[in-house]
């Protein structure tokens, strides 16, 4: 596929041991990627620094590689939805995909939390959950 293999226009990321943050202009894509297991705090931090990259460059899709934040408690989930679902309403994203693992289990849970977002309309843009980065990025383009 030709998206798959589009070039990023610039990485972002000023900490690379912890996550990744990359931004294609052409594409209207910043996409996020944790390089290890993380803590709360290390959530806090990326999702923070995420923010600002989609505030200063305005695209309008959003790509996170969640596989490795299956660790995380109800605390952050609850901070993500009171903290950075609430931002990202107000940007220019219209489109969120999420990579996850394919196992039962995290699958439910990403589910329930994505039913609750999709109920509510505040949250401006479409979340949706993939096995792979080309499935989501058929679903930003197609």
């Amino acid at each position: 596929m030709i998206l798959q293999r589009a070039l990023i226009s610039e990485t972002v990321t000023n900490d690379h041991t912890l996550y990744t943050i990359r931004y294609s202009e052409p594409l209207s894509l910043v996409e996020v990627n944790w390089n290890g297991l993380i803590t709360s705090k290390g959530l806090q931090a990326t999702i923070t620094h995420l923010l600002k990259v989609i505030e200063e460059k305005q695209p309008r899709f959003l790509l996170a590689d969640t596989r490795l934040l299956n660790g995380l408690g109800v605390e952050d989930q609850t901070w993500i939805k009171n903290s950075f679902l609430p931002e990202l309403s107000n940007s220019s994203i219209v489109k969120f995909g999420r990579i996850t693992e394919p196992d039962v289990f995290s699958e439910a849970i990403i589910d329930s939390f994505l039913s609750y977002v999709q109920c509510e309309a505040i949250f401006g843009c479409i979340m949706k959950s993939f096995p792979d980065r080309e499935a989501a990025l058929d679903w930003f383009y197609c």
